[in-house]
């Protein structure tokens, strides 16, 4: 993704997430009981309303630039997560939003809302690991008779979400990834060099250019 002011919009969400504590470095262990050198969590942004408001300006200019607003008819929320920046992104928009339960057991329909047959709709969530559960939602809203071809997500944590969802004929459009983040943050003296270090050797390596 090429278009202007990237650069600024994700070193201006490196640095809100920095300050709104939702990014944070060390070692963690993940709810899946893996271990972490970063701590990715989005659930009290909202308190801080200048980054939140700033996060969903950026993740917006990516849902109308990076993916083009040509390209949907309609929005798909991921909960929880995922319904943060896509119920306010819809209302910007002006466009329809349904959201995609998790997999029930004895419940039918996983997704929530009205869906008209042909509809392209854009799947929204915070972050894509795996790509398990955004690969799981979009098959959800495929099954209702809607098209997806795009997904779009705030943060890519590099672990084969983009690869995962190439193969379902999904293209992701991340905002960013978390090596852009600490790169843009280690620019900033914000973080050490061991902290970058330990995200790509997370991530496993940098990926070679063409």
């Amino acid at each position: 993704m090429s278009w202007k002011k990237r650069k600024s919009l994700v070193e201006s969400v490196a640095a809100a997430l920095i300050k709104a504590g939702a990014l944070q470095f060390g070692t963690y262990t993940l709810p899946n009981g893996r271990e972490s050198s970063y701590l990715i969590s989005l659930d009290e942004l909202p308190s801080f309303p200048g980054a939140y408001r700033m996060i969903f300006d950026a993740f917006l200019e990516l849902v109308k630039i990076g993916v083009g607003l040509k390209n949907f008819d309609a929005l798909a929320g991921i909960p929880v997560g995922g319904l943060m920046w896509s119920s306010p992104m819809a209302l910007t928009l002006r466009l329809p939003m349904v959201s995609v339960r998790k997999e029930e057991k004895g419940r039918l329909r996983r997704v929530e809302g009205a869906v008209k047959p042909g509809w392209k709709i854009l799947v929204i969530d915070d972050l894509i690991a795996s790509g398990e559960t955004m690969s799981s939602a979009c098959g959800a809203v495929r099954q209702e008779g809607a098209e997806v071809r795009d997904a779009a997500v705030l943060i890519d944590r590099l672990e084969g979400g983009r690869e995962r969802l190439a193969r379902n004929q999904v293209k992701l459009h991340p905002l960013t990834d978390i090596l852009e983040l600490g790169d843009a943050l280690f620019a900033e003296n914000t973080i050490a060099k061991e902290d970058l270090n330990a995200i790509v050797t997370q991530v496993g390596g940098r990926a070679s250019k063409p």
